[in-house]
C-alpha cells in the first residue's frame, strides 16, 4: 500500500509543478520537490491510518453489540 501512497504523492507534486514556470521550478530545486513529495506521502499515509483506526473501532463496537445480542437470544 505504501507504494501507492508514493505514486499518488508524486502525481500531486507533478501537478503542482505544472502550475509553475521554469524559473520557479529551477529556483526551488529537486531537493525541495523531493521533500514536498515526502510530506504529501506522509499526509496520505496518516489520513489512511486515521480512517483504518475509525473502521477498526466501528468493527469492534459492532462485534460487541453482536455479542450482547447473542447473549440475549
Amino acid at each position: 500500500m505504501k507504494r501507492q501512497h508514493l505514486a499518488h504523492a508524486e502525481k500531486v507534486v507533478s501537478s503542482f509543478k505544472k502550475k509553475l514556470n521554469d524559473a520557479e521550478i529551477s529556483g526551488l530545486g529537486d531537493d525541495h520537490f523531493d521533500e514536498l513529495t515526502l510530506l504529501v506521502e506522509s499526509a496520505i499515509g496518516s489520513a489512511v491510518l486515521d480512517e483504518l483506526e475509525l473502521t477498526a473501532n466501528k468493527l469492534h463496537d459492532f462485534a460487541s453489540e453482536l455479542e450482547k445480542h447473542a447473549e440475549h437470544v
